[in-house]
């Protein structure tokens, strides 16, 4: 059981990324991951996910990592 959302969005992140790991390079899974937060994350959960990469993001895989900071540069 997950202590919090923001573990359980972490953990669903990384789960994108390792699943998409067959897409190829870093940026390529990336590509994938933020492709599938876009499309089916809401507001609220990309919100959480960029509070917690300004917070240092360690426990989110590189690619997954990779893509928020993608998806965040894009709000900005």
């Amino acid at each position: 059981m997950f202590q919090t959302e923001q573990e359980h969005l972490i953990q669903m992140i990384n789960q994108i990324a390792v699943n998409n790991i067959s897409a190829g390079d870093e940026n390529a899974v990336a590509d994938m991951v933020a492709g599938h937060v876009k499309k089916f994350w809401s507001r609220r959960m990309k919100s959480q996910l960029f509070d917690y990469l300004g917070q240092g993001g360690e426990e989110l895989h590189p690619a997954a990592r990779l893509a928020g900071e993608r998806l965040r540069g894009e709000v900005r």
